[in-house]
């Protein structure tokens, strides 16, 4: 979803409403998901039938599904999207959006990114950092975009704090 969201949101900034396609959620999102569940759904099913072989390569297809489909372009449109932002236009655009999405993406990439790396090293018995760090890093990415979204919202001109309520709204308003 997030890498939907990143490409949509790049393809939005680059191209005006008249060569921007309209649907562009409702096809990339619906084929993402059929990719997950059903690279998933293989997986599960080598698994529990105890086919270590086929299992292991299911795994290891998943981990490079990952790394090659999923966190490329999440990559590059979020970075475009920065880019943007840095640059700025004469334009009003919703500039605090930009950065959340590019902040929940450098942190997806910082800490859910290594736990996909630590399994998919697992598979050739290599390991790096003990298990225990790869999964408290997925864990605060878990936990760290209530924090992204009330951090921009309630950062004005001056930084000044406000109530969470209102920091969500200004994130989510434009």
């Amino acid at each position: 979803l997030l890498t939907a969201i990143s490409i949509e949101r790049c393809v939005s900034v680059l191209c005006s409403s008249i060569c921007r396609p309209q649907h562009l959620s409702a096809v990339v999102c619906p084929l993402l998901w059929a990719l997950s569940i059903s690279v998933i759904a293989a997986v599960t099913s080598l698994c529990l039938l105890h086919e270590h072989e086929h299992c292991q390569m299911a795994l290891i297809s998943t981990y490079a599904l990952n790394f090659l489909i999923f966190a490329p372009p999440m990559v590059i449109s979020s970075t475009i999207l920065f880019m943007k932002v840095l640059c700025g236009s004469q334009q009003r655009q919703p500039k605090r959006l930009y950065i959340v999405i590019f902040l929940t993406v450098l942190f997806f990439l910082l800490f859910a990114l290594p736990l996909s790396i630590w399994n998919f090293l697992q598979q050739f018995s290599y390991t790096i950092v003990p298990s225990q760090v790869v999964f408290l890093l997925a864990c605060i990415n878990s936990s760290v975009n209530p924090f992204i979204y009330f951090l921009v919202g309630s950062c004005r001109r001056h930084c000044s704090f406000v109530p969470l309520k209102v920091a969500f709204r200004r994130v989510f308003e434009e």
